[in-house]
């Protein structure tokens, strides 16, 4: 939340903002539930555990960041349709940007590379963990111009915890360094 905004300002030349909203503990099934369909959604590796993750892209902020990267001011309303096969291309470029941040962020407490596996319009269609998996949600609201929406990152509770030692020592020492 700290560092990808300055990087999506300068990728989408406007203005972006990036804040922590919660990060909450669900069930894979009660985490799809709560998501708009149709919306961007992806399927994220994390070597070097044989899982996946899932990172979901509001369709209002989806769309305004598709009309900045084309050329346009990024205020215009989102339509309510899924997102085309060359709309997607386009946001794939800003949630590589993303995940970039994410994996720069995991750095300190583990060696995760953090990739895209897959991604669908429609979340439910898209596999990404057993629906009683126990998975931690970290929702951001994200502002890219005028356009604002939610960006969730859903990762599985075992990852966290099988990181839980480093994670606490990692933060203790950033703690203490500033």
């Amino acid at each position: 939340a700290r560092n990808a905004p300055a990087s999506l300002a300068a990728f989408l030349r406007t203005t972006t903002e990036l804040s922590i909203v919660s990060v909450e503990q669900f069930t894979y099934s009660e985490f799809l539930m709560a998501l708009p369909d149709p919306t961007a959604f992806y399927a994220i590796t994390i070597p070097p555990f044989d899982t996946l993750s899932a990172l979901e892209l509001n369709p209002g902020v989806a769309f305004a960041m598709i009309d900045r990267i084309l050329g346009g001011k990024g205020d215009s309303g989102a339509p309510q349709r899924a997102l085309t096969e060359i709309e997607q291309n386009v946001v794939d470029a800003v949630v590589k940007l993303l995940i970039e941040h994410l994996t720069e962020t995991w750095k300190s407490v583990t060696e995760i590379r953090f990739q895209i596996h897959a991604r669908e319009t429609r979340p439910q269609m898209l596999p990404v963990a057993s629906w009683n998996e126990v998975m931690i949600v970290v929702t951001f609201d994200l502002k890219v111009g005028e356009a604002r929406g939610l960006l969730n990152i859903c990762i599985p509770a075992s990852v966290v915890e099988a990181s839980g030692t480093k994670l606490g020592q990692s933060w203790q020492h950033t703690k203490r360094e500033r």
